[in-house]
């Protein structure tokens, strides 16, 4: 059994007390009448909560959580929300409908056509609705199928190109590139003076499909680019034209050859260039608006999103793509009342209020008529390009996903050497089998992904105590919507069981922690508000193994009564090793920072690793679930 190794940790503790007893006079034994008044009081609120319409929203990212589902729980009162992370991905959908578990609003960034055809069957059409006619028409068409039908509407455009340290280029004097020339130019003279001219996260699928498309718009919006996409997304083929690909593996070369990419480049991952941007050790990398606000260089530096460059300046386009789609199971939308109330909440997700929840950075580009986004001034230089409509949307099926990656990891790492190669290669994979989809594993008992006062999540709970057995940890702490669905009794390929618990964005951190510590933790989670791992309402509440949780809920939101450990109260001088599940930026920043924790092992496996070792490496079954919570 694979164990974490636990650091030795050095703390900056802070005195904590416990509220004092008052004295024994001055305390006042509760009447009968108080009894019954505190009984009244908790009847009618059940009785409220009994009365709200049940709404279950799948979130495609832990993004979501930062301001986004608090804003629709405060729209609608009324309605009991229960949110999931879903993996990103509309096969994941597919997973559910296999269940007779779709949720009742779907959302997905990783989007093609040719994926989400296999659901069509199970969405409610918006074509004829209010809320379909306020997009553009010609984004629209995108999501138009033949019959006329629409399943999917896009919220706003994440922009995706080449961000630039103006200033960097300015203290060595190189000139800000305008084509593909000048970009090489710009290239070789960074490199001249010791400084990464481009580098990017090539461990990551969707920067090997960007770039890979990015560096050859041109080439995929001609004639007969647009002619295959066309066929592909409609079914009609399943191989790259020779035609229009062996252009495009061409491009990629040369930018492989100007960037001085090689095999270290397909290792990073997400952070790794951003660092060496924010360093002043690389003059530019891919990134999207958002990163253009989150990693402005070295602090003050200027920086630019600037278009992917083609062979004339009339050849520059921006890569785009909806930061995400949005869709309506039709489960229970034949109720008039429950198909406006449905329809009524994804106009709120769409609507300007709603996409300033998503785009509150000013960096998107809306696809509605009735939006208007403003452009922060890094960006300015992207409002011709949106008047002249050259914004490409990225090709995004699960293949190009998984494919691009192999492919231009094998570019970097010289295991292809040619353009022909590239184009076998990828049309090889296109044609086989996904790897993934045999049985690998069954379960034998389901449990459910519901919240209850009385047991709390007690399918996030079985994962919770599953990670903490194989883990051999003292405690786990996770946040319960990152359990994605109920687990369900049946058979399991290696596809469903990532299905089940939230990876994209879900780390592990292992630390050790006073029981001090831990109160700390647990009081400032519950407290958070604005980030990725804020709790909005039940279904985002955490779920904790080792340990138990008792908290009162009120209108400002819970508090934390006390922790134990099998009903005796936790000891606060005593140290614990505790593993924590969720998203790192929040957990290392917001948490172990101001705790004085200055180390963390961040390298342990993900929830999908944890599954996979208990149902199939060990054959085994999960944890059953635990009691963990008293909500008062």
């Amino acid at each position: 059994m694979k164990r974490f190794t636990c650091f030795l940790l050095s703390f900056v503790m802070t005195a904590a007390m416990l509220a004092g007893c008052g004295n024994q006079g001055e305390k006042e034994e509760k009447t009968v009448e108080n009894v019954e008044s505190q009984a009244e009081k908790k009847e009618n609120d059940q009785s409220q909560s009994e009365e709200k319409e049940k709404v279950v929203v799948a979130c495609w990212g832990n993004q979501m959580l930062d301001t986004y589902t608090q804003y629709l729980c405060d729209q609608f009162p009324e309605v009991e929300f229960e949110f999931v992370l879903a993996t990103n991905s509309t096969d994941y959908y597919r997973f559910r409908a296999d269940h007779d578990d779709m949720p009742d609003i779907l959302t997905v960034r990783r989007f093609a056509l040719k994926d989400a055809v296999l659901l069509k069957d199970y969405l409610y059409d918006l074509s004829n609705t209010e809320l379909a006619n306020t997009y553009y028409g010609s984004y629209l068409d995108s999501y138009t199928y033949d019959d006329g039908s629409v399943n999917w509407l896009p919220t706003c455009a994440e922009v995706d190109s080449l961000i630039i340290n103006k200033t960097l280029f300015d203290e060595y004097n190189v000139p800000i590139p305008t084509d593909y020339a000048s970009f090489a130019a710009a290239c070789e003279a960074f490199e001249e003076v010791g400084i990464r001219s481009f580098v990017s996260d090539f461990e990551a699928d969707y920067t090997c499909m960007e770039v890979l498309q990015g560096a050859s718009i041109p080439m995929l919006q001609s004639l007969e680019g647009r002619k295959w996409r066309q066929q592909y997304e409609s079914g009609m083929t399943n191989e790259l034209s020779e035609e229009v690909w062996i252009p495009v593996f061409e491009n990629f070369f040369d930018f492989k050859e100007k960037t001085g990419l090689g095999a270290e480049d397909a290792t990073y991952p997400n952070r790794t260039p951003k660092d060496m941007f924010s360093e002043g050790k690389a003059a530019m990398f891919r990134g999207t608006g958002a990163d253009v606000i989150s990693f402005p260089g070295r602090g003050e530096d200027e920086v630019l999103l600037m278009p992917y460059f083609g062979q004339t300046e009339q050849d520059n386009w921006y890569l785009t793509y909806p930061t995400f789609q949005i869709a309506a199971s039709k489960n229970g939308m034949d109720d008039p009342e429950r198909e406006k109330l449905i329809l009524d909440i994804m106009t709120a997700m769409v609507n300007q209020q709603g996409q300033d929840h998503i785009s509150y950075g000013k960096n998107m580009v809306p696809y509605k008529k009735d939006v208007t986004l403003e452009l922060m001034p890094e960006m300015d230089n992207l409002k011709p390009y949106v008047e002249q409509n050259k914004l490409y949307i990225r090709l995004a099926s699960n293949d190009m996903f998984r494919i691009s990656k192999d492919v231009v990891q094998m570019i970097l790492n010289d295991e292809i050497k040619t353009p022909k190669e590239a184009l076998d290669a990828f049309n090889k994979e296109l044609a086989g089998e996904e790897p993934g989809t045999e049985i690998v594993a069954h379960i034998d008992t389901e449990y459910s992904n519901d919240f209850t006062p009385e047991h709390g999540n007690q399918a996030a709970s079985s994962v919770a105590n599953t990670i903490r057995r194989l883990s051999g940890v003292d405690l786990v702490f996770m946040q319960s919507c990152y359990v994605a669905s109920d687990i369900y009794s049946g058979d399991y390929s290696q596809k469903d069981l990532a299905y089940l618990a939230k990876n994209d964005g879900g780390w592990p951190g292992l630390m050790e922690l006073t029981g001090d510590q831990i109160y700390t933790l647990v009081e400032t989670t519950f407290s958070m508000t604005g980030n990725r791992g804020a709790v909005c309402n039940d279904s985002t509440l955490y779920v904790s193994s080792g340990f138990e949780m008792d908290i009162t809920k009120n209108d400002d939101g819970y508090t934390l009564n006390a922790l134990t450990i099998d009903g005796k109260e936790l000891d606060r001088s005593a140290t614990y090793s505790f593993l924590i599940y969720g998203d790192r930026d929040w957990y290392m920043s917001d948490v172990m920072e101001k705790m004085g924790v200055t180390e963390v092992d961040i390298d342990g496996p993900k929830a999908e690793g944890y599954l996979m070792q208990c149902l199939v490496e060990q054959d085994g079954q999960l944890e059953a679930p635990s009691d963990y919570i008293t909500m008062r």
